[in-house]
């Protein structure tokens, strides 16, 4: 009971000091709550893309374009030794006319241009569907290459390389936001530690009658570690609101403009675990500039 007494005691006493001080405290709220949204902002775009080269890692298809005149033998015998690879789960032939149905579907303002043409300029292909993690097999590349030195292979298109390029860029994206949120947090601190220090000198008469009667350090400066924490939590929930807001208005714009792009790499918000790491990250940049602000010397 004393315990639950003293933390609301230490509690009062913390929002009252940032009260006193309520300019510099919506000052170091809003910079941390900045910063935290920048970091948010880095981590959102790295989930994002790294949901997209996940999906499109696991979805790939090898595409076979056939020379003209290959015959029916030429095409089982590719789709048999694709098969017998241990890395196609499919195997899908496409016609010349569906080619082009697939063209008009996917370009509906050149599907006119090729009905004028006359001849049908889509060849013969083979798509191979891969098993799941057979984008990152040792033996995709070999089996590539097999496949483009078959005679009646005109060209094999897929770009093993690029998934693992965006791969880099995700990761990139993410040490990037960690390293530009680290100092931007870190300079937060300081400003919440310029909070507390002022609340510190409000509160010099107080301190210094509480020394005097023996009061326990933890009483004296609890509420200016307790005031940074605050700051610290209200700066990384405001932070998180703005996240929600600035994501719900890209859903909102897709929406209303059918962007395709953004409808691509913008499908789904921060995981629970990383918006929790986002408010502990404003709790702990609020603990250590209070930390710093209630040193001994200081108080």
């Amino acid at each position: 009971m004393r315990r639950g007494a003293a933390l609301v005691s230490l509690l009062d006493e913390a929002l009252a000091g940032l009260w006193r001080a309520r300019r510099m405290t919506v000052v170091s709220v809003l910079q941390i709550a900045f910063s935290l949204f920048l970091v948010g902002i880095f981590l959102l775009a790295a989930e994002n893309l790294g949901g997209v080269v996940d999906a499109l890692r696991e979805e790939t298809a090898v595409t076979v374009f056939l020379r003209p005149g290959t015959d029916e033998a030429a095409q089982a015998d590719l789709e048999r030794r694709a098969l017998d690879s241990k890395l196609v789960a499919a195997v899908r032939r496409v016609t010349p006319e569906e080619a082009r149905r697939r063209f008009a579907r996917s370009f509906s303002s050149l599907a006119s241009a090729t009905g004028t043409l006359s001849a049908n300029p889509f060849p013969t292909s083979v798509e191979l569907d891969l098993l799941p993690g057979a984008a990152s097999s040792a033996a995709l590349r070999p089996f590539l290459a097999n496949l483009t030195a078959f005679p009646s292979v005109e060209e094999v298109q897929f770009d093993v390389d690029w998934v693992r390029r965006l791969r880099g860029v995700v990761r990139l994206v993410a040490v990037t936001g960690a390293a530009t949120g680290f100092c931007l947090a870190l300079g937060a601190a300081f400003t919440i530690a310029n909070v507390v220090r002022l609340t510190i000198l409000l509160h010099r008469d107080e301190i210094d009658i509480l020394r005097l009667v023996g009061a326990p350090e933890m009483l004296i400066r609890g509420p200016f570690l307790l005031g940074g924490v605050l700051q610290g939590l209200l700066g990384g929930l405001f932070a998180l609101g703005l996240l929600g807001l600035a994501f719900r208005g890209v859903l909102l714009f897709i929406a209303a403009t059918e962007n395709v792009l953004l409808g691509v790499f913008l499908v789904r918000f921060l995981s629970p675990t990383t918006c929790g790491l986002l408010v502990l990250g404003g709790v702990l940049a609020g603990l250590f500039g209070g930390t710093i602000a209630s040193r001994r010397r200081h108080v």
